[in-house]
């Protein structure tokens, strides 16, 4: 290795130092991704039939992998890294970096392979024996979108602010009336031409304020700034913003039937007229894309009340997090083999439920990694339900999931079931027994009348106004649930 002395900037280097002395003299991430992109098996690694490729495929989705496992994933700042890094010049091998309009044409290919690439990955790191196939878990993590909470609104509120803009729009059209004078439209013909105007006035105030703005910064920031000329200034003696609206009013038809003392309260009303049709559109708009979502997922079931849209992004959904509060998120889920936790399957969802993300997150990861027959599966309380329990049974995996305990001490998970003689036994040690004739059902409803009549801890048990306590039972449900609660301590157990 050649040696040098940082003080003289102008010494000349007899023998430089190698690249691949910094790569290849120890364990390099830039060695792993340069031999995973050689390896893999893809479709955009196919030679065009006509012209010669200016670039080594493998070789770019080698930088690129690089460049994005150390951060960096936009296009330009990965042909930024790719001069920048020793381990990207070593990947390239004296191959020229082409320019990132081809390197953003080469990560929509990827991502198009993206599924491809995870089977191929997942292939390789079993062949490494890094996949054990006996053992994992399940987990989720909410990740914040790149759109803002507050630019959501809930079904319900949704609604509301549709119908309420419309009866804005119905008073802002009888208040344009009341100056409008002699005109012969009438009816909708009358809202169609003052909608056609509206926009006329809504565009051309935007355009006058964005003239203004930049000529203000232009004023503020540039220091050969002509006071003489402007942005946009037209040869007159008015100030330009005025003769700029003199145009705007020329072209509408409506003024021609406003008197000169009401024209500017018309272009007012007009402005507002475009202002709140756009929200009212864009609302509607959104309303409609959440209806056809909500009845491909869940046919023709309500709607709730709380469910929420995006405008910036409708596929999110608001959840709160962990350590950020509520926040506009999509829930990713990832099933991980215990052995080097290698992600088997994943899953993203805008439900911030846990529970109901496990079936899909189960089948995605059979796509990719194959049958969890056989599998044992840990999850936390936020997977545990009768239904998750039921459908890893039907596929037989080997599922255990810790479950929340509550803290009140007279809540239903205290009062312990007796399967054989079907009865509850309450704290205070009453058995609580279901009527003869609901035996048969698949919900059944415990109590015990005398007991709670003279139970001390009545009052603290139950805010009924009967003053007795029930419980409800879900036959199927609360048996896989109880069972479930055993299952670790029965293994642990069979173990010993």
């Amino acid at each position: 290795m050649s040696s040098r002395t940082p003080a003289l900037r102008n010494q000349l280097i007899v023998l430089p130092e190698l690249l691949a002395e910094r790569v290849e003299s120890g364990p390099h991430a830039a060695r792993f991704f340069l031999s995973l992109a050689e390896t893999l098996d893809l479709k955009l690694y196919k030679v065009m039939s006509m012209g010669t490729p200016p670039y080594s495929r493998p070789t770019l989705v080698a930088v690129i992998f690089y460049a994005m496992y150390s951060g960096y994933f936009e296009y330009e700042s990965i042909v930024r890294f790719a001069g920048d890094s020793i381990g990207a010049q070593w990947i390239l091998n004296g191959m020229k970096m082409p320019s990132y309009k081809t390197v953003e044409r080469t990560i929509n290919e990827i991502l198009s392979e993206l599924d491809s690439i995870f089977v191929q990955v997942l292939h390789l790191c079993d062949q490494q024996e890094l996949i054990g196939g006996e053992r994992g878990y399940i987990d989720g993590v909410k990740v914040k979108a790149n759109a803002s909470k507050h630019k959501a609104m809930s079904y319900e509120y949704l609604e509301k602010k549709t119908i309420r803009g419309k009866e804005d729009l119905k008073t802002l059209f009888a208040a344009l009336k009341d100056v409008v004078d002699g005109w012969e439209l009438a009816g909708e013909a009358f809202d169609d031409a003052a909608m056609e105007d509206a926009y006329d006035v809504h565009g051309g105030l935007r355009k006058i304020h964005k003239d203004a703005l930049g000529e203000r910064q232009e004023r503020v920031f540039n220091r050969d700034f002509d006071e003489t000329a402007g942005l946009s200034r037209p040869q007159s003696e008015k100030p330009w913003e005025e003769s700029r609206m003199d145009e705007i009013k020329g072209g509408l038809r409506i003024l021609e039937n406003v008197s000169p003392e009401e024209q500017d309260e018309a272009i007012e009303i007009l402005n507002n007229i475009a202002f709140v049709h756009k929200r009212v559109s864009h609302m509607e708009d959104a309303k409609e894309e959440l209806e056809e979502k909500w009845k491909a997922a869940n046919g023709n079931k309500k709607i709730p009340a709380e469910r929420q849209i995006n405008f910036t992004d409708p596929d999110s959904c608001i959840m709160t997090t962990k350590h950020h509060g509520v926040q506009q998120c999509y829930n990713n889920f990832a099933i991980v083999d215990d052995r080097a936790n290698i992600i088997l399957g994943c899953y993203t969802s805008n439900n911030p439920v846990d529970q109901v993300s496990l079936a899909p997150c189960v089948e995605r990861t059979e796509q990719t990694y194959g049958s969890l027959d056989g599998f044992q599966l840990g999850a936390d309380a936020g997977f545990f339900s009768a239904n998750n329990i039921s459908y890893t049974m039907g596929k037989g995996i080997d599922f255990y999931a810790s479950y929340a305990e509550a803290e009140w001490q007279y809540a239903k998970d205290k009062f312990k079931y007796d399967e054989s003689t079907d009865t509850y036994i309450c704290p205070g040690g009453s058995a609580l027994s279901a009527p003869k004739g609901s035996r048969g059902g698949k919900i059944r409803m415990y109590s015990n009348d005398e007991a709670c009549g003279s139970c001390e801890f009545q009052n603290d048990c139950t805010k009924a106004k009967d003053g007795i306590r029930k419980i409800n039972r879900d036959m199927e449900g609360d048996k896989l649930r109880e069972e479930a609660r055993k299952k670790p301590a029965a293994r642990k157990v069979q173990k010993s």
